[in-house]
């Protein structure tokens, strides 16, 4: 997983991400992207969209290289909702001073939908 992310942000992101969706479809995108199968990705008012460069298979008829395009959409987060996590998190010097280490405190993840 650290392969394909830079930060401890990007590592929890991705760990939340491979709770509630398919391994095995986020498997196949790890070994295009490993492969360089993902031509070209824009990121656009919380949509990805990526040109991929599929997989050969006979044994599903597919004899030919598919090329197709591929997204996924994030919901942001309302302001209201954003003014009361930050409410509560500047209530917490400990939260802040941890945050600002690049640190994720465990009681702020237990608690993140709390926060919400």
């Amino acid at each position: 997983m650290p392969e394909f992310s830079r930060t401890w942000w990007g590592q929890r992101f991705l760990a939340a991400l491979e709770e509630f969706t398919d391994p095995a479809r986020l498997g196949r995108g790890r070994s295009y992207a490993r492969g360089g199968r993902v031509l070209h990705y824009t990121l656009t008012n919380g949509t990805i969209t990526a040109r991929v460069r599929g997989s050969i298979n006979p044994y599903f008829g597919v004899y030919k290289e598919p090329l197709y395009e591929t997204s996924i959409s994030f919901k942001a987060i309302s302001a209201g909702d954003w003014n009361n996590v930050i409410q509560q998190i500047t209530a917490r010097a400990d939260l802040v001073t941890k945050l600002l280490l690049g640190v994720l405190p465990l009681d702020m993840v237990d608690n993140s939908v709390q926060l919400l």
